[in-house]
C-alpha cells in the first residue's frame, strides 16, 4: 500500500467512530448551542435597555419562538451580544432580565435577537 493510504487510513477511522456529541448538536459554549428546544410561540412582548450607543430605548415586538430558556425575537433597536435586557409579557405582565446571546440577519429593518434569560423562567410564557 502506498504511504498515502496509510496516512489516511487512521483519519478515516477517526471520522467514522462515534463522537460524544449527537449528530447536529453543537458543542456548549458555541452560539448554536440551545438547552432545550424551541417551541413557535407568538407572545407579544416590551423590550426595554440600553442601545449600543448607550441611549434608553423601549420596543414592542413579537416572539418568533420560545422556550423555558428564553425567545427569539426581532428588534429594531441596535443590541450587542452579551448586552442584557428587559422583557415584559404584555399578557401577564411578567418582567425578566436576559441577555443577548446570538445576533442573526437583518428582516425588514429589524435584527434577529436570540436572548436568554438569566434564571430559566417556563412561567414566563402563560397568563396568570
Amino acid at each position: 500500500m502506498s504511504r498515502m493510504w496509510n496516512e489516511m487510513e487512521p483519519a478515516e477511522k477517526q471520522s467514522q467512530s462515534p463522537s460524544s456529541e449527537p449528530v447536529g448538536h453543537s458543542p456548549k459554549g458555541s452560539a448554536e448551542h440551545r438547552n432545550s428546544k424551541r417551541s413557535p410561540l407568538q407572545v407579544s412582548l416590551l423590550v426595554y435597555g440600553s442601545a449600543v450607543d448607550n441611549r434608553p430605548f423601549r420596543e414592542k415586538t413579537d416572539t418568533l419562538n420560545a422556550n423555558e430558556q428564553g425567545c427569539f425575537i426581532l428588534l429594531e433597536a441596535s443590541v450587542a451580544r452579551g448586552q442584557r435586557l428587559c422583557l415584559v409579557n404584555l399578557s401577564n405582565q411578567d418582567e425578566r432580565e436576559c441577555r443577548v446571546v446570538r445576533l442573526g440577519k437583518l428582516l425588514l429593518g429589524k435584527r434577529q435577537v436570540a436572548v436568554e434569560f438569566l434564571r430559566p423562567a417556563p412561567e414566563f410564557w402563560f397568563d396568570s
